[in-house]
């Protein structure tokens, strides 16, 4: 996959998170607006189809989110500008999960790696033996597709930090690993390397990818 089709990718993303602007509008009157306060409660299920016609969230979603808020907060208010930030850390989230695939939270990747210590995965992460990607939030998140029988595929990991290291954001580089590239005969690196195809070509190919992405 060359640079455009990573920007392209990128720009889609954007694209998804703007469709969250109706969203975040109803958020707010749920949480804030004075039309939510004063409605009677008959009035609401309303509010709440007519914000998920609009925006494409499902009334569960809405209700979801501000039934947990209010849960959370216990009887503190949540400003507008916490519930857009919320709203966006959420969608980002499964964004990049349509993307990327599975994220695993860091409790996930222990488990899967046989139980090791939260030590230990800092020691990978520093070691550049495992990607982690870093959330809105500030939370790590590990991409599955890095995994094969439950252990990092370290060719696949060391292209990761090749592109990554040509000033590529880490989740841009971790979309360049999912997506086909003609270079590798039409499948992804991670594809590539999963099948333990030649690991000079990805490396190869990282390399170019790479040179290009640092222009």
């Amino acid at each position: 996959m060359n640079a455009m089709s990573v920007k392209s990718n990128a720009e889609s993303l954007r694209e998804a998170r703007e469709r969250l602007r109706e969203a975040e509008r109803a958020l707010d009157e749920i949480v804030d607006g004075p039309a939510a306060a004063d409605a009677a409660p008959e009035q609401e299920p309303a509010t709440v189809r007519a914000l998920a016609a609009e925006s494409n969230v499902s009334e569960e979603a809405v209700r979801a989110f501000a039934q947990t808020a209010g849960e959370l907060l216990a009887g503190e208010p949540l400003t507008p500008a916490n519930a857009r930030r919320a709203a966006m850390i959420a969608a980002s989230e499964v964004a990049w999960e349509r993307a990327l695939g599975p994220l695993l939270s860091g409790l996930e990747v222990r488990e899967l790696l046989g139980g090791i210590s939260r030590q230990r995965v800092d020691e990978l992460l520093r070691g550049k033996r495992l990607i982690g990607l870093r959330d809105r939030a500030g939370r790590r998140r590990y991409p599955l597709f890095q995994f094969a029988d439950g252990r990092p595929v370290e060719q696949l990991i060391d292209a990761f930090y090749e592109v990554s290291g040509s000033g590529l954001d880490e989740w841009s580089a971790a979309s360049w690993c999912t997506h086909p590239d003609p270079s590798l005969d039409g499948e992804s690196p991670a594809q590539w390397a999963k099948t333990g195809r030649d690991p000079e070509r990805l490396t190869r190919i990282a390399r170019q990818d790479a040179s290009r992405f640092a222009q």
